[in-house]
């Protein structure tokens, strides 16, 4: 199924009784920030569920958060199954598909403009309370366009609400595409124009997120994500397409040399960022459908909403890049293992045997430099989604000495205790990035020839699964880990032999 808006997938998993409502009065300062770390924590894969906040206090409009909290959940809102997500990027990215410009919009049912502005009327949580320097939109895609080019781009960035009619904007850094516009409008000393685009349909967050080409507009790409047309409308006063199908769009100018003092922020390394100096949008109009819903998500410390978007939106242009571009054909799969902070580490599945293609594979890897510090390359007998099973994979096929390479002199625009700490050894200060870093490159494939694997062959346990209902246990749900491992190894043993 694919979903026109972000409503109707919120129907759907309401439907599935995998959207909880929270109908007692909760605070957007620290209540909303809180109650969604716990469920992150403490309830796993499986077990994820959205959450709707009824009445948050002080607003009429409700509050979500956890749409996107799981592969699975990602999947869905794509109308997928998880383990098609990598091919079904390579698709849209290989046919982009234009937005088509209506005339009226749901998104612009109330429009408030001039005086009437006021950021303080949408319930905009506070996610680190305590730490943050102030309420901040973090599920946001943020519209600019090129002015030279007048292609648009749609990309994820800090915004923090300072005060009714301002708010802070925070690229991160300089190569960023929003960045990238901004830094040709101040050349021409002209003000950029931007919307701020919030609840939009699930494919808009993917695409905003992902990390493309130069020039290509995300709105198409969402498209192609979606499988339909993304409806654009002219913006209320700037000049520029909006999603018609958004909750809330905040529109504005961002004026050449504006500073005000942004942050600090609980980043997705985990860590909280400084404040600093950050240009500032002068909001000129927020738009928004009678009965919105503000869509925020939480992408601090991992497990997060954020970090299942962040690592996607890396992954399937990297996979398209990797399969369609150099055609590596021993790459089977590719994912962020879990905790890394959103692309610490890298994990690369190979085919079973082909050692020598996967080392290759990890020189290309360590060159596409996307501020990774691990490049774990693993046979595809091993899920890379399962933790325990990577473990497995380190302990028992990786020779410390001659399996692991570090790559030097790396650049990284992540400012971490690690940078911290070496920047502090050369006395030299946080600056600006990038910083300078260093990559690893782990080799856990096998490379001899291989006892059998100790579990019971594949046929016995599908005997065990066939009579399963006979046994009087709860319902099983086969773990992929356990799939991959009888699929790959027979019952005579591994099948293949790296001796020949």
């Amino acid at each position: 199924m694919n979903y026109r808006d972000l409503r109707e997938f919120v129907e759907v998993l309401e439907s599935e009784n995998k959207l909880k409502h929270i109908s007692a009065p909760v605070d957007r300062e620290w209540e909303i920030a809180c109650i969604a770390r716990w469920v992150l924590e403490c309830f796993g894969e499986g077990e994820q569920f959205a959450l709707q906040f009824d009445q948050v206090r002080g607003y009429e409009i409700p509050v979500i958060v956890g749409l996107y909290s799981c592969r699975d959940f990602y999947a869905r809102a794509l109308g997928i199954d998880s383990s098609e997500i990598l091919n079904h990027w390579s698709t849209a990215l290989r046919n982009p598909l234009k937005p088509r410009i209506v005339t009226t919009a749901p998104v612009q049912e109330v429009v408030a403009t001039g005086g009437h502005v006021d950021l303080s009327s949408l319930p905009v949580p506070v996610w680190t309370p305590g730490r943050d320097g102030g309420p901040y939109i973090p599920s946001a895609g943020i519209i600019t366009r090129d002015p030279e080019s007048g292609v648009q781009n749609m990309g994820v960035y800090r915004v923090q609400v300072q005060d009714a009619q301002q708010a802070g904007l925070f690229f991160g850094t300089a190569m960023q595409h929003g960045a990238i516009h901004y830094a040709k409008y101040c050349k021409q000393n002209k003000p950029m124009p931007v919307a701020i685009v919030i609840g939009g349909p699930p494919s808009l967050n993917f695409a905003a997120a992902a990390k493309t080409a130069y020039g290509q507009d995300e709105l198409e790409i969402a498209g192609a994500l979606a499988g339909f047309e993304i409806e654009v409308v002219a913006g209320e006063t700037v000049d520029l397409l909006i999603p018609a199908a958004a909750e809330i769009v905040i529109e504005g100018l961002v004026w050449p040399e504006k500073r005000f003092s942004e942050g600090p922020f609980g980043e997705g390394l985990g860590y909280m960022n400084f404040a600093a100096p950050a240009p500032v949008v002068e909001v000129s109009a927020i738009c928004r459908r009678r009965d919105a819903i503000f869509h925020g998500y939480v992408q601090q410390l991992g497990p997060s909403e954020g970090h299942v978007i962040w690592e996607m939106g890396l992954l399937g242009p990297l996979w398209f890049y990797l399969k369609d571009k150099l055609k590596l054909g021993a790459l089977t799969d590719l994912a962020v293992l879990r905790g890394s902070a959103g692309l610490g580490m890298l994990a690369v599945q190979v085919k079973l045997g082909h050692t020598a293609e996967a080392r290759e594979l990890g020189k290309v890897l360590s060159q596409i430099n996307f501020g990774q510090k691990t490049i774990l390359l693993v046979d595809d007998d091993i899920d890379i989604h399962d933790l325990e099973t990577i473990q497995w994979a380190l302990s028992s096929r990786v020779d410390w000495e001659h399996d692991i390479e570090v790559v030097k002199d790396m650049q990284t625009y992540q400012l971490d205790p690690a940078i911290l700490a070496a920047l502090q050894r050369q006395h030299h200060a946080a600056d600006k990035p990038p910083y300078t870093s260093c990559m690893t490159i782990i080799d856990a494939t096998l490379k001899c020839d291989t006892p059998e694997v100790s579990l019971p062959g594949r046929s016995h346990m599908a005997k065990a699964f066939e009579r399963w209902q006979e046994y009087g246990l709860p319902e099983l749900k086969k773990r992929q880990r356990l799939e991959r491992l009888l699929e790959k190894h027979s019952d005579e043993g591994i099948q293949f032999n790296l001796a020949k």
